[in-house]
């Protein structure tokens, strides 16, 4: 209980640092997450917690690696397949023996195995991380997808390494031939069980899909299990897991292209699924280095109180042997890759070595660590955690710093300003079809009130102009009975009632939140205490109909007749307060008038006794829903939308509508 509890924590911490994030995206969310596991180490429970070494290849890294996979165009795969085998395979193997023997000659108490199982941990790369850091700066094209493809592989590549070095590290053995072939069979092995298994798994799911047994809360878990079947079985006959996940998650993603439209539905719950899956997982290990952080530093210093010093120069010196070797490889064309000019070189070589960021398969690896060798405690850990570490937070340090200076600045193609006028014209217009069509009846009302839902609202809305709009409305309800009270088109007792009920109205939208939870209790709490008097007056009412000897069928026709009273009443105040909303509506007031009219639309819903035109409504927002396409597409024919916009609003709706419509079928 206590582990769930704490893995419980961690998500929480990720969730909170995603929230600051999308706030405040000038700091990477690594810091971000970083900042949050800290935070969390000052908690008792988390002084001493380990996750069991395991746990990370099998619940984080295949996960990680399967989503990559899947995510992955086969096409600009194969397009640069020798580039992507070069840097990722190539380059990999030259970094790991590099490091490991930079490693060696620094710190001559790590044995060779263990200072290529360090290289090992170092070398992979994270496109996820240089993403998060190259949000405001243009990355060319062709060297975020070199650097896509090349974190898919050589985060296999380091992970076989990494094996191959903690198993020469127990047995204390090593042999380079038998590493060489070991390497072999380990990497082409994995990637022929992951074609066999990738096979057997998608014919499984196209099945489902053929026999219609393809609802989201079947295949979602099945392909959620997928990389945890396809990682064990490559394992137990001896080969890379990781590389079987990865090859099993490219057939899911050319799978995923060929039934894009067939099972739209599914698709985008698998995306959104994946997406929230990948992403927490992510930020669960960055969050985890936070928490472990104070403790391996604590236990260095312990040891000797040089060991952090030392350990911070030689990630530094490791990173700087990384990104050089990084940037020769490209710069004297040993990656392939296309024919540049020589200053475009320099660049493109300089930006690739410079986003050979690490990150979580870097952290994965670390913490897989064994916690013992030899039946005794892992002399070295926490000095291969801490130097990974310093890696990672300077790999994403020194990018975040350089890079703007190297690259231009991304040109935003739609701005939030842009998007938000565009959806807000977009919804004015078909708001407007509706109205002169079908009036203010209340189908139009629903079906205008769900329309605005698609506007962007910034903020809250101003309580104080609430309070004022509320108050002009119901004084004008107010004059509007007044009004037919003297005209005789209704008496005046009605019109009393009527007014206690449009008070009530006011009063319930006027407060806030709190204030009505208040309200809420004060009534069930007086009600209680009222019980008693308020059963001696229905008494009281059941014997005055008895003494005017009224049968229940006549008591129901006068409850009947009044409330036909109040619908007729309510026709003109709502007509009178609809036509005063729809004349004072501006775009300073439109999120406190639209707050408003929600109000009085379903009190109007509730009079008329017709709450519920669910068919009625929905061909009227189909209709709405095309009126916003023909818009779109007049606005683009007449360049005034650029195709970036009209595809996002293309986008907008198509979702819209889709999500709509799945409510819908589930009512």
């Amino acid at each position: 209980m206590q582990t769930v509890f704490l893995v419980l924590l961690l998500i929480a911490a990720v969730v909170a640092a995603n929230a600051v994030y999308a706030r405040f995206n000038h700091i990477p969310v690594a810091f971000l997450q970083i900042a949050a596991g800290l935070i969390l180490s000052f908690i008792p429970l988390y002084r001493h917690f380990e996750l069991e070494p395991e746990l990370f290849l099998l619940v984080i890294i295949s996960v990680l690696m399967f989503n990559d996979g899947q995510n992955t165009s086969i096409r600009k795969l194969t397009h640069r397949l020798g580039t992507t085998l070069s840097l990722a395979v190539v380059l990999a193997i030259i970094t790991i023996l590099v490091v490991g023997v930079v490693t060696h000659l620094l710190v001559p108490a790590f044995s060779l195995a263990l200072a290529f199982a360090l290289g090992a941990i170092i070398t992979p790369t994270d496109a996820v991380a240089v993403s998060s850091i190259t949000t405001k700066v243009s990355v060319p094209g062709e060297v975020m997808d070199t650097l896509e493809n090349e974190s898919l592989f050589n985060d296999a590549s380091g992970i076989v390494a990494f094996n191959l070095a903690i198993a020469a590290l127990v047995t204390g053995e090593f042999s380079i031939w038998h590493g060489i072939s070991s390497f072999l069979y380990v990497f082409a092995g994995g990637i022929m069980v992951g074609l066999v298994l990738g096979y057997i798994i998608v014919a499984g799911r196209l099945m489902l899909i053929r026999i219609h047994v393809d609802t989201p809360s079947v295949i979602v878990p099945y392909t959620l299990l997928t990389p945890f079947i396809v990682y064990l079985l490559a394992e137990a006959v001896g080969v890379s897991g990781i590389l079987a996940v990865v090859t099993t998650g490219l057939m899911h993603g050319v799978q995923q292209e060929h039934l894009r439209l067939t099972t739209s539905r599914l698709q985008i719950v698998m995306s959104t699924t994946w997406s929230i899956v990948a992403s927490i997982l992510n930020g669960i290990v960055f969050v985890l280095l936070g928490v472990s952080l104070p403790e391996v530093i604590v236990h260095l210093q312990q040891r000797d109180t040089r060991s952090v010093t030392i350990l911070v120069g030689i990630g530094l010196v490791l990173y700087v042997v990384m990104t050089l070797i990084r940037f020769l490889w490209t710069r004297l064309d040993f990656a392939k890759l296309r024919a540049w000019d020589t200053h475009g070189k320099n660049i493109n070589s300089l930006v690739l070595a410079l986003s050979g960021v690490h990150g979580t398969i870097t952290l994965a690896m670390a913490f897989s660590l064994p916690l013992t060798l030899g039946n005794h405690a892992f002399t070295y850990r926490n000095d291969i955690i801490f130097i990974a570490a310093v890696v990672i937070l300077t790999s994403l340090l020194v990018p975040t710093l350089l890079l703007p200076l190297i690259l231009p600045q991304k040109k935003v193609k739609i701005t939030a300003a842009e998007l938000a006028t565009a959806k807000s014209e977009m919804v004015a217009d078909a708001i407007h079809m509706i109205q002169s069509r079908y009036g203010d009846t209340p189908n139009a009302s629903q079906v205008i009130m769900t329309l605005e839902g698609q506007r962007t609202v910034d903020g809250r809305p101003n309580r104080t102009k609430l309070a004022a709009l509320f108050d002009k409305v119901f004084m004008l309800e107010r004059q509007t009975i007044e009004t037919m009270v003297a005209n005789g088109d209704t008496d005046v007792e009605t019109a009393e009632r009527y007014i206690r009920v449009a008070a009530q109205t006011r009063l319930q939208y006027q407060q806030s939140a709190g204030r009505r939870v208040l309200i809420f209790i004060k009534f069930l709490f007086i009600k209680k205490l009222s019980f008693g008097k308020g059963a001696r007056r229905r008494r009281q009412y059941f014997r005055q109909i008895k003494k005017a000897h009224l049968t229940r069928e006549q008591v129901i026709a006068q409850g009947q007749e009044f409330w036909a009273q109040m619908q007729a009443v309510e026709k003109q105040p709502y007509t009178a307060i609809i036509a005063y909303l729809d004349d004072h509506l501006t775009a300073d007031n439109r999120q406190e008038t639209e707050l408003v009219r929600r109000a009085y639309d379903e009190r109007h819903r509730r009079f008329s006794g017709q709450r519920n035109f669910r068919a009625v409504q929905n061909e009227l927002l189909i209709e709405a829903f095309q009126q916003e396409y023909n818009f779109i597409q007049a606005q683009t024919a007449a360049k005034k939308y650029s195709k970036a916009l009209s595809n996002e609003l293309y986008e907008q709706i198509s979702t819209d509508q889709l999500v709509y419509l799945q409510s819908v079928n589930t009512d």
